[in-house]
């Protein structure tokens, strides 16, 4: 929770590349499938190759500006991604589990011929590259209720000049995007400055940032915030059958909590994050997140009904999340689908093909029972992608708390001309499997509960687990004497049924 606290969401995000290194590559035993020459647009993420025979030249572009990134090599470029297919007017590719979908262009972006290239790196440069990128790739300035860009923008372009300091550029960045409340924004300077306009709203520093004036008992804040957190893991542990509690993943031992609830009867499941598992560097995230899992559904094999926590998740890998999913799909379902939007030559708005993602079961252990899951306005990116994969299985799934985030699109990694400054954008729109969208609104819940609250000595309750213990059945063990909610057994199948295409 500390971790969430100082930085709010994970910076390991991995559902989108980045423009591939120069480094020489590893030696290779597959052939390489070479792309044809030609130029290829990555249609609505400003990405440009132009392919002459073994050569590739990479281009970051929009329909005022353009940087070219790097040259590279056939074999180069094959170690970033993997060819899926190759057609006369598109070829699609494979990334961490991302689908690139690349089509034949005429010749390269008018932005990124010789005399219009950006060549130096000036603040003047900078900041148009930045403001350009976000009028052609950013779509959701509405959504965010950012209604005055065309002032912003004239704003900064008043205070930046050809003799603007790297400080006065900064500040003047900053400026121009901190009220964004996107947390996929991000706007970075070299290894040791990162600026992210995160929500607040809902946030763990900003609710106990507020408990904390709204008490006198505790002057000290970090005293009040320690004190906080050991009342809410009690009641937390509370709930737990004894000797039940186990917890593993990562340097601290806690990605991955689990436990069991009412002698048994009940299952639960702690994930507070989507990556940083593995403590073995010969071992990677996604490798010790499936061993992790089969000790975790191995050991809750026998409960009645599983609590899948994500109320505090900064994300992370998109792979990490949809392996965790996998272990509750009984068949291939379609979870989501993403596309993006930009302009073609004419200038006139062009939106890209629209890109469907599939989860298939998982041939490991899994588990078929009910579920309930927990998540609210600390559930993060690929956390909410995992909350879309629930939403799609043909599998009694409930959901609880409170809307998530609602920061989906992958950040997209541009380079700016300054030295070692760069610019992450949200720029996709990712919709679920009855083709609804959830950027800025946020994933929704079935039965609405607090997430996170400040508690005080007369506490002894979690609202989200009383009420996930309810939906599935056993109020009795939380002396609720009101009918169960049949949501993960009725209402999830119905809204499936009917929403579903």
């Amino acid at each position: 929770m500390s971790v969430l606290i100082l930085f709010g969401c994970g910076s390991n995000d991995n559902a989108l590349p980045s423009p591939p290194p120069n480094d020489p590559p590893p030696d290779q035993n597959p052939p390489v499938v070479k792309i044809p020459d030609g130029v290829w647009e990555w249609i609505g993420f400003g990405r440009a190759i132009n392919v002459s025979g073994d050569s590739i030249d990479m281009y970051d572009f929009t329909r005022q500006t353009c940087l070219m990134v790097g040259s590279t090599s056939q074999a180069e470029f094959a170690t970033t991604l993997t060819i899926d297919s190759i057609e006369a007017e598109e070829f699609v590719a494979t990334d961490d589990g991302a689908k690139l979908v690349y089509s034949a262009r005429d010749s390269i972006p008018a932005a990124c011929l010789d005399d219009r290239l950006i060549t130096d790196n000036s603040p003047v440069s900078t900041l148009e590259h930045t403001l350009h990128n976000f009028n052609d790739y950013y779509p959701f300035f509405e959504e965010r209720g950012i209604v005055d860009w065309e002032e912003r923008m004239e704003i900064a372009r008043s205070q930046v000049n050809s003799q603007t300091t790297d400080e006065e550029l900064l500040a003047t960045l900053i400026e121009l995007i901190a009220d964004l409340g996107d947390g996929h924004v991000s706007l970075t300077a070299g290894d040791d400055f990162e600026f992210i306009p995160l929500n607040q709203e809902g946030k763990i520093a900003d609710v106990l940032a507020q408990g904390f004036q709204n008490q006198s008992e505790t002057t000290d804040f970090d005293t009040y915030v320690n004190d906080q957190f050991a009342r809410m893991f009690a009641i937390l542990d509370s709930y737990f059958d004894p000797g039940s509690f186990a917890n593993a993943g990562g340097e601290s031992q806690d990605v991955i909590q689990w436990a069991t609830i009412g002698n048994g009867v009940a299952g639960y499941i702690e994930i507070n994050g989507m990556g940083g598992i593995s403590t073995n560097s010969a071992v990677s995230d996604l490798a010790a997140a499936e061993d992790l899992m089969d000790q975790v559904l191995t050991d809750l094999a026998h409960t009645e009904a599983l609590i899948i926590n994500v109320a505090v998740n900064g994300g992370g890998d998109l792979a990490i999340a949809d392996a965790i999913a996998s272990r509750f799909s009984t068949e291939t379902v379609t979870v989501s689908a993403y596309e993006a939007f930009g302009y073609d030559d004419a200038n006139t708005p062009q939106q890209s093909p629209r890109v469907q993602r599939e989860l298939a079961p998982t041939d490991r252990v899994s588990y078929s029972r009910p579920i309930a899951t927990i998540s609210g306005p600390n559930t993060y990116s690929a956390a909410e992608h995992f909350l879309l994969s629930m939403r799609a299985l043909k599998h009694p799934v409930c959901f609880i708390g409170e809307r998530s985030d609602g920061i989906l699109s992958a950040p997209l990694d541009k380079q700016l001309p300054a030295e070692g400054a760069r610019l992450g954008l949200s720029n996709m729109v990712i919709y679920d499997h009855t083709g609804q969208a959830f950027e800025v609104v946020g994933v929704p819940v079935d039965i609405e509960s607090t997430t996170f609250e400040v508690v005080d000595s007369n506490s002894d309750s979690n609202q989200a687990m009383d009420a996930a213990l309810s939906a599935l059945g056993f109020g009795h063990l939380v002396n609720r004497d009101t009918q169960a909610a049949d949501c993960a057994f009725k209402d999830a199948r119905m809204r499936f049924e009917i929403s579903a295409p």
